[in-house]
């Protein structure tokens, strides 16, 4: 499914590269609908919503469709280095953004009592709960990339477009069942300890460093598609192989650790908030034990 990139054009070339695939478009304005549609019923009813989390949202939507219809999605087809900026915008950007704007916690407060008690009660489901384990969000985030990189499953998506599809999906879930009770804010029906989500991201890290130096060290091209297409591209298939291992490397990694240091910075504001309450109990209790004894 390799693209038919032009040769020349320069800049304008590049920026011209934009596919408005109608199902991925339909699914982004259905997204943003909803949210700003929450957040609208939430202002009529003067119940606040922090602006902040429609922001982080409106980001995750962008990084969405800067992976999936921008010209990323279209070099992807044709060089490894843009594919795997695209996978990581996949799995270390958008869902991020996406956890950060509170999606589920918008819906339960703006939704009918009716939909608010059904949407508690997927949430309670054998299935999300087990999906929420931390545990099981981690060995997706890491699996899945070594399944789809170490195996053939790539190089047929680099050929079918139907494949390539459920490929960018199954990537999307994974992430997003890993980052949802690691940065998110919405509820939880496994609330993961900031230490634990701490040590989650840490241990991406080597993850993630080893199938990058797993694929730099690699001596031929490991998909066959990008080998065979035609010049400039196969020529320096194994050159693009590399760039793609140091960009998944450096990137990737530089995400998780902006991530920690996001994790790090909310752990302090809870731990600061909760100290506040227990000054404010006991200069509650001390007023007490003052007007009682006077």
């Amino acid at each position: 499914m390799a693209a038919v990139i032009p040769q020349s054009g320069g800049l304008w070339t590049v920026l011209s590269q934009w596919r408005f695939e109608p199902i991925t478009l339909a699914f982004l304005l259905t997204a943003g609908s909803l949210y700003a549609a929450g957040t609208l019923r939430l202002r009529r009813a003067s119940r606040p919503w922090s602006r902040g989390r429609s922001v982080w949202f409106a980001a995750g939507l962008f990084a969405l469709a800067v992976a999936l219809l921008s010209p990323v999605d279209a070099f992807a087809d044709v060089s490894f280095a843009v594919h795997m900026v695209q996978h990581l915008l996949l799995t270390l950007a958008a869902p991020p953004l996406l956890a950060l704007g509170a999606p589920v916690t918008l819906a339960l407060r703006a939704a009918r009592p009716p939909v608010a008690r059904r949407i508690s009660a997927a949430l309670r489901s054998p299935v999300v709960v087990f999906l929420a384990n931390p545990v099981v969000g981690w060995a997706l985030f890491v699996g899945v990339p070594v399944v789809i990189h170490a195996g053939p499953l790539f190089d047929v998506a680099l050929r079918s477009t139907p494949w390539h599809a459920a490929e960018h999906a199954l990537w999307l879930t994974a992430a997003l069942i890993y980052w949802w009770p690691i940065i998110g804010v919405d509820p939880n029906p496994h609330p993961v300890p900031w230490p634990a989500r701490m040590l989650s991201l840490s241990l991406a890290m080597p993850a993630m460093s080893f199938l990058a130096l797993a694929i730099y060290t690699a001596d031929a091209p490991l998909y066959p598609t990008y080998a065979g297409l035609a010049a400039p591209w196969g020529a320096r298939a194994l050159e693009d192989q590399r760039g793609a291992a140091v960009t998944m490397w450096l990137v990737g990694n530089l995400a998780l650790v902006v991530a920690m240091l996001v994790v790090a910075a909310a752990w302090k504001r809870d731990d600061d908030a909760r100290q506040r309450r227990i000054e404010d109990r006991e200069d509650r209790r001390e007023a007490m034990r003052t007007t009682a004894s006077s």
